[in-house]
């Protein structure tokens, strides 16, 4: 018998039961529908990755490309700006924050794109609402749906995989959010699992697994439900198999985002089908003291994110995986009283990767035509999205994104 999305809703109670006691994650799996897979452009590889890197806070992107031949920057910046002669020059006038020598090192290794002046139209600077717009790649409407999720679900076959897209983090992000993709999100790899605390709930739930695992596969659901039992576990054993098999000689720092990359790798050398990771990495917003703790934030990102090339370098792997870099919002130009900035619009966007097309992209904002002090945007965002799903994931932008965004040539 075939079991679909419309049958479920009509004898539903069984699989309310599971809902009940799975991870959410899971037991959205039940409810997915079967749907037209996405057309793949047939030049693209089927095995290609993506990793998302989301900067929580609003990251300051003056003080991270640096705009350091151009005296305005100086002038906006006397307490917080860098020296020319600390930054690490790119070009003749823009380099990176000195604190950034892995990312640095990925630019002279030609596996760096920097896409400059990203942003959107009429922008808000709410954390909340900027990064909402940034994770459902809708300016205009309040989305319950991520971009991501809608790719996840644009590419299903029948079910949805349990590890086609993972999350990195402690709670689920609205960017992975979709109408039928099942997204787990795992907070440390060896916390990833099933059991339940020993409680009535805890206890009621197990028992609904065990349920799961002995179903009779002769009753009308039975066969689905012992199907859904059996992918749970083979997922969590795919997981566990990782952890237990991944070998690398590459250090990565002890930060919280650092061992978060290390577990990425750590999943990538399975080679579980995922297509997409996602992971956020938070403290971004500089109000005050930012000359101390922008430089401790960016130096781990762009550690961890070079330790992880060199990971996939090591796994042969470093031409199937991208990783792309953003922030909700930049900082306004002026630095504040607090030795900080504050919220601002258009900053930049970082694409990591050896099947990249290394180098500067976009043009960079002016700092003397502002917008009430903000930087104008001349890239959308949604033009970055359309060329990583078009030439990177071999996906249909347009059907992800509600409309047609010209690429980039980045890829």
């Amino acid at each position: 018998m075939s079991i679909t999305r419309r049958t479920l809703l009509k004898n539903g109670a069984a699989v309310v039961a599971v809902g009940l006691a799975v991870p959410p994650w899971l037991s959205k799996m039940v409810w997915a529908d079967n749907g037209a897979a996405l057309n793949f452009h047939k030049d693209v590889p089927d095995d290609r990755i993506l990793v998302v890197v989301q900067l929580t806070g609003g990251n300051d992107g003056l003080n991270t490309v640096i705009p350091y031949s151009d005296m305005n920057y100086h002038v906006n910046r006397p307490n917080i700006g860098v020296a020319d002669s600390q930054v690490l020059h790119l070009t003749d006038s823009i380099g990176l924050n000195p604190a950034m020598t892995g990312m640095k090192e990925l630019w002279d290794n030609k596996q760096l794109a920097i896409v400059q002046g990203v942003g959107y139209p009429n922008p808000n600077r709410s954390h909340f609402r900027s990064m909402e717009i940034w994770q459902t790649a809708e300016p205009e409407t309040m989305a319950t749906e991520g971009w991501i999720g809608k790719y996840l679900d644009a590419i299903r076959d029948g079910r949805a995989s349990a590890l086609t897209g993972i999350n990195i983090g402690t709670e689920a992000d609205p960017a992975l959010a979709s109408a039928h993709a099942a997204v787990p999100t795992i907070q440390g790899l060896a916390n990833f699992g099933v059991i339940y605390p020993s409680t009535p709930d805890g206890d009621a739930r197990q028992a609904v697994l065990r349920q799961l695992q002995t179903a009779d596969s002769r009753s009308p659901y039975g066969a689905f439900l012992q199907q859904t039992g059996e992918e749970l576990y083979d997922s969590v054993d795919k997981v566990r198999i990782a952890t237990a098999a991944y070998h690398s000689n590459v250090t990565y720092g002890g930060d919280s985002f650092g061992k978060g990359m290390q577990e990425i790798a750590t999943l990538i050398s399975a080679d579980m089908g995922t297509k997409v990771f996602y992971i956020s990495f938070s403290g971004f917003d500089t109000h005050t003291n930012q000359v101390r703790r922008q430089p401790q934030l960016l130096a781990q990102l762009s550690d961890g994110i070079n330790s992880f090339m060199k990971d996939m370098a090591g796994m042969g792997k470093q031409d199937k995986v991208m990783v792309m870099c953003f922030s909700e919002f930049g900082r306004r130009v002026h630095e504040n009283a607090g030795g900080g900035t504050d919220h601002g619009t258009a900053s930049e966007m970082f694409i990591v990767g050896s099947g990249v097309q290394s180098g500067l992209y976009g043009t960079y904002p002016s700092l003397t035509d502002l917008d009430q002090g903000d930087l104008k945007f001349s890239t959308d965002f949604r033009s970055v999205y359309a060329t990583v799903l078009d030439r990177w994931m071999g996906a249909d932008s347009e059907r992800v994104l509600g409309q047609r965004f010209n690429n980039l040539t980045f890829v």
